[in-house]
Formats: structure tokens, sequence, C-alpha cells
């Protein structure tokens, strides 16, 4: 009997060293997405910045913002920012407002942007 004992604490033992190796992969899994995911989202407003800047310049000296963002350049900037994953950023003009976006940037699954009506990114 003390066999059989020592082999079912040794099993039990397995598994919870198993789901605990599980559970630490997972962890690690969405660590790396969630940071990946945050230097997205500083790659993004950091760019975005720069859009932001040449649009306001852009307003000031039109008295609106542009229909697209290719119309500033060059004068404004030498190019339209790029998202991580190398696409242009989006760019949505309405009502005297604008909003700059990228696809996938928040754990690699959900869009990031600035709202200039609010000032405030968010994904």
């Amino acid at each position: 009997m003390a066999n059989g004992r020592g082999n079912s604490t040794g099993s039990g033992q397995i598994v919870t060293l198993i789901v605990v190796a599980i559970v630490l992969a997972v962890g690690y899994v969405a660590l790396d997405m969630y940071s990946a995911g945050q230097m997205d989202m500083l790659t993004v407003e950091t760019r975005g910045l720069q859009m932001i800047s040449a649009l306001s310049r852009y307003k000031q000296e039109t008295g609106s913002y542009p229909e697209s963002l290719d119309k500033l350049v060059p004068a404004y900037t030498p190019t339209v920012s790029k998202c991580p994953n190398g696409e242009s950023i989006r760019y949505a003009v309405a009502g005297g407002e604008f909003r700059l976006s990228c696809p996938k940037v928040v754990f690699k699954q959900k869009t990031y942007g600035y709202e200039s009506r609010s000032r405030i990114w968010d994904g």
C-alpha cells in the first residue's frame, strides 16, 4: 500500500507542475503581447504627433483641415507617418475635427487612435 500511495502523490505533483508550467507559459505570452502593444502605442503616438503638428499648421494657414494627409506633403511634413504595421496612418475629417488611427495596435487586435475633439489617444 505504501507504494500505491507514493505513486498517487507523485502523479498529483506532476499534474500540479504541468498546470503551473501552462499558467506561466500563458502569462508569458500575454505579457509579451502587452509589451509589444505598449511599444506600438508609443510608436503611433510619436508618429501621430508629427501629423497633428502638421495638421495644426495647415489649419492655421488655410482655415480648415485637409481632405487627406497627402495634402500635407511636402510643405508641412516630409511624408505621411506610418503605423507600426507599415500602413499609412488613417485619417478621417468631419465637422471641423479629425481622427488619426492605426489598426491592430492594442494587443495586436484593436485600433489605436487620436480624436482632435477630445485630444485623447484611445484604443
